[in-house]
């Protein structure tokens, strides 16, 4: 009788860990979700983009791999810093962004979030570039305390780009930074 009600009990604490660890983790991929809601809903550089990734990225190097294949790292202040205004050679443009079809998976204090972005671009003085591109997304986060914290972007193209864009892409790449172009390679 005695061993009946310890293995009720270890049951019952059981059972109760695993609900706690489930509406944790679940109340983290919810979290996720807004982060990733956040910045799509800021995609054009200005104070309210720079906002949103000084509040949700990692203090230290950023990892990304682009649309274009291109594999960099820039430090968070430097990623605020470009996310705070427009790129002078192309002051004008405008961007949205739609995501969806989320998928998180957490392993401890590091996550992944997969989503489908569409990117609406307008206003750009290559209209090669005023598009809208469908992307397949991954992005990885690290929790300090109670914050997750974006460390890793990589998207790619759904369907290849076209050669115009790609041109254009190619073209607007040599008039980067030139600390973003030798950040990336």
């Amino acid at each position: 009788m005695k061993k009946a009600r310890i293995a009720l009990y270890v049951g019952a604490v059981s059972l109760l860990a695993l609900c706690f660890t489930a509406k944790t983790q679940n109340a983290d991929q919810q979290k996720l979700i807004e982060i990733e809601k956040a910045f799509a809903a800021q995609p054009t550089p200005g104070p309210e983009a720079a906002a949103v990734a000084k509040q949700n990225l990692y203090e230290g190097k950023i990892n990304q791999l682009t649309a274009m294949g291109r594999i960099g790292m820039l430090t968070k202040s430097r990623v605020v810093e470009l996310s705070s205004q427009p790129d002078p050679n192309d002051p004008d443009v405008k961007a949205t962004q739609t995501i969806a079809g989320f998928h998180v998976d957490i392993y401890g204090d590091t996550a992944l979030v997969a989503y489908k972005m569409a990117e609406t671009d307008t206003g750009h003085k290559d209209a090669a570039l005023n598009t809208t591109d469908h992307f397949g997304c991954l992005d990885t986060f690290v929790k300090h305390g109670d914050q997750w914290l974006l460390i890793g972007n990589a998207c790619s193209p759904s369907v290849p780009l076209p050669g115009s864009e790609w041109a254009a892409l190619k073209k607007a790449e040599a008039q980067e930074p030139n600390d973003v172009q030798q950040a990336y390679h």
